[in-house]
């Protein structure tokens, strides 16, 4: 028990009454502050080695990617939404490691199939901006697919027998014309332009404290001598990232994104076996981030709010204590 001091005994002056307000106002702000980083947590990164699936493929054995248990386990969603504005969807095609998709690729539930269409107004505004000129033409492709927890690769591209009309279009032009790279541009137009828009492609479940996605409202628009015709090879790594709340443990995916354009003279010279489109290689960290969100123990808490009260008025003590007897000290020194 702290007994009540005699008013007698207290001295009060201008100098102690602004060294109270100050004190209490330091002590409401930091409570409330405390109080706020408590309601509100604190996040904690930690790295580790990803957890490993292995996939045993014994002979005999029927392929695990297509039992539903497994596959909740072994594979992760992979869904895209990229338009191409140029060309038709006769013209494209989807592979997933060099083949078509198979039915066990595709999500559980789903339809098994790739859906490809004309762009609707919304895709289209996105690519152009609200331009009126602009026609609803070109293909937009989804597809909601299930891949390995491996390396991989994703290609949307030319098909091979437009790719053939293609080259043998541009020799032929390029005999007629003597070489002339602006009158073969005029010539092809956007007959195999391959720029392209890629609304959103999701590895599994995004992260949702990334800073940015690489992978949404991303347009590559190719402009070359050759009518538009390039690859754009990204090269995606995905990093594993738990992350725990209050509300639970949820495993997500953050992306690191290179991008690389391979012009159509590299493609014939160097026989590079890609057709003209968007290739996407992809790989997973053997390290796995862990982001923690929480709250520190109650007790803990509450020692803090004790921490700061106290130590304010202590702080406060020995300062107005050191400030006092220094003003007694001057004086007597003057007498």
């Amino acid at each position: 028990m702290f007994a009540k001091p005699r008013k007698d005994l207290q001295s009060k002056s201008a100098v102690g009454g602004a060294i109270t307000v100050i004190a209490g106002t330091t002590t409401a702000l930091l409570f409330v502050a405390q109080i706020y980083l408590y309601i509100i947590g604190s996040a904690r990164h930690s790295l580790h080695l990803s957890q490993s699936q292995p996939v045993p493929f014994l002979p005999g054995q029927p392929n695990p990617f297509e039992s539903r248990k497994h596959d909740a386990q072994g594979k992760i969603p992979l869904k895209l939404h990229v338009t191409f504005p140029h060309l038709s969807c006769d013209k494209l095609e989807l592979r997933l490691d060099g083949a078509a998709p198979r039915v066990h690729d595709f999500e559980p539930g789903r339809p098994a199939r790739i859906e490809k269409r004309r762009p609707n107004p919304i895709e289209v505004n996105a690519i152009y901006g609200h331009d009126p000129t602009k026609q609803f033409s070109g293909c937009t492709l989804k597809a909601r697919l299930r891949i390995p927890i491996v390396g991989g690769q994703v290609t949307i591209s030319m098909t091979q027998g437009t790719w053939m009309h293609a080259t043998q279009e541009i020799m032929m032009l390029a005999q007629k014309l003597e070489g002339d790279k602006n009158q073969i541009n005029e010539q092809l137009g956007n007959s195999y332009n391959v720029s392209h828009y890629i609304h959103s492609i999701q590895f599994g479940t995004p992260f949702s404290k990334a800073e940015a996605m690489p992978l949404e409202q991303r347009a590559h628009m190719i402009d070359n001598p050759y009518g538009g015709i390039a690859v754009e090879n990204l090269q995606v790594k995905l990093i594993p990232t738990v992350h725990e709340t209050i509300l639970g443990t949820q495993n997500t995916y953050q992306l690191s994104v290179v991008d690389h354009t391979v012009q159509p003279e590299t493609l014939v010279s160097s026989g590079v076996p890609v057709l003209p489109g968007l290739t996407m290689g992809y790989d997973f960290t053997p390290l796995a981030v862990h982001h923690v969100e929480g709250r520190d123990n109650f007790f803990v808490f509450l020692s803090s709010l004790v921490s700061i009260v106290g130590g304010v008025f202590v702080t406060v003590s020995l300062f107005t204590g050191c400030v006092l007897h220094s003003a007694v000290a001057v004086a007597k020194k003057k007498d």
